[in-house]
């Protein structure tokens, strides 16, 4: 209670809007003493996601601050998810509100554009569930904290071929996205590499209405699993609509539907349209877990906002704690030095591990697997890399 009560006194983050109504703004009172900004930038609808932050930032502040100082959060909800306006959003945390770390963006393909921005400007940047191995491309001052798709696609074509022990898959994928078509492509290279065979991969376009064209191709080559990581308006259509034709195997079983850590979204689960009881999906976190550290994460979690917090809140959560962590290693807000720290980061625990950084900035770390029972997520297994 006590611990509960001392959180609740210093979280001071509301929520106002600013320019246009497509950006929701997340930010805090001006501090008298100098105070270290820190940006965060969030794309669609995932409006939890600067929960985890803002009590990464509670925290440390809770303890005095960060050498010293008082931190604040100053983040954007880019609700339309418009790749301009990401952009717009960093190029003015830079600038304007000169913030010494960039937290985000969430989508892959906004955050390889953003990743540019940060590196000319020599800002540390953490993406939070931006999972494409572009993601760091623009150079040394972009990181990752979440799992790359080269591995988490591989993690979900293992577990059909070996966990499921099933030959054929069929892909569907949203074209034009980093994300959607690069986990896709990583999961069915992988899956052939296994012995699986790819019996059908189709596209479709932003926002569909209707699928049935390509859910009859899918159909007819009668795969064991189909494998898609578009959003979640499409998920939910998608298994809506592969229900209705009655997607089915070989042996006349219904086709087992699989997707990647794009399905964790408390807004999938609640669709009363999406049909995906007994899918399997891959994400960052589990609430479930037991490890001491995470688990202390999950019940102050619960206890401030009354909901468990999903895959992206902990790993928004963990991108800001490895910036503090980096810093307090530097003992200095020198940007190549807060840089170069992060790039030695090695055992970070938090809501998620970390076990170190490759040289291209992604991280070594676990990959959880869901199944979907009673319209509800459950734990199914972790895999470690």
């Amino acid at each position: 209670m006590h611990k509960f009560l001392a959180l609740m006194s210093l979280i001071v983050l509301f929520v106002t809007h600013i320019g246009c109504d497509r950006v929701q703004t997340i930010t805090a009172p001006q501090q008298e003493q100098k105070t270290l900004k820190i940006g965060f930038v969030v794309a669609g609808e995932r409006v939890t996601y600067p929960n985890g932050a803002e009590m990464a930032v509670t925290e440390i502040n809770h303890r005095g601050g960060l050498l010293g100082m008082p931190v604040e959060l100053i983040g954007h909800i880019n609700k339309e998810a418009l790749l301009e306006v990401s952009l717009q959003i960093a190029e003015q945390l830079i600038v304007e509100d000169e913030i010494i770390a960039l937290i985000g963006p969430n989508r892959s393909s906004h955050a390889v554009e953003v990743g540019t921005i940060a590196q000319r400007y020599g800002i540390p940047m953490i993406t939070t569930t931006a999972t494409n191995p572009n993601v760091t491309n623009a150079g040394n001052f972009v990181f990752m904290a979440s799992f790359t798709d080269s591995f988490q696609g591989a993690v979900m074509a293992q577990f059909a071929k070996e966990d499921l022990d099933i030959t054929t898959a069929a892909v569907l994928t949203r074209r034009g996205d980093l994300y959607t078509e690069g986990i896709s492509e990583f999961f069915a290279l992988n899956f052939s590499k296994l012995g699986g065979e790819i019996v059908a991969n189709e596209f479709y376009e932003d926002d569909p209405l209707d699928l049935t064209a390509q859910l009859t191709n899918i159909t007819a080559a009668k795969p064991d699993v189909l494998f898609t990581s578009g959003f979640v308006q499409d998920i939910a259509l998608i298994t809506q609509q592969a229900r209705a034709i009655s997607l089915q195997n070989a042996e006349g079983e219904p086709t087992i539907f699989l997707g990647a850590d794009s399905w964790d979204n408390e807004l999938l689960f609640g669709n009363e349209n999406a049909e995906v009881e007994g899918s399997y999906f891959s994400g960052h976190f589990s609430p479930d877990t037991d490890e001491p550290t995470a688990r202390a994460f999950v019940d102050t979690y619960e206890s401030v906002y009354e909901s468990t917090p999903t895959g992206g809140v902990a790993v928004s959560y963990d991108a800001v704690k490895l910036l503090f962590e980096a810093i307090e290693r530097a003992g200095s807000l020198n940007p190549d030095e807060i840089r170069q720290q992060l790039a030695v980061t090695e055992n970070y625990i938090g809501a998620t591990h970390i076990a170190s950084y490759d040289e291209n900035r992604h991280p070594t770390k676990s990959a959880v697997i869901f199944t979907i029972k009673n319209g509800e997520k459950q734990f199914y297994k972790q895999i470690d890399p």
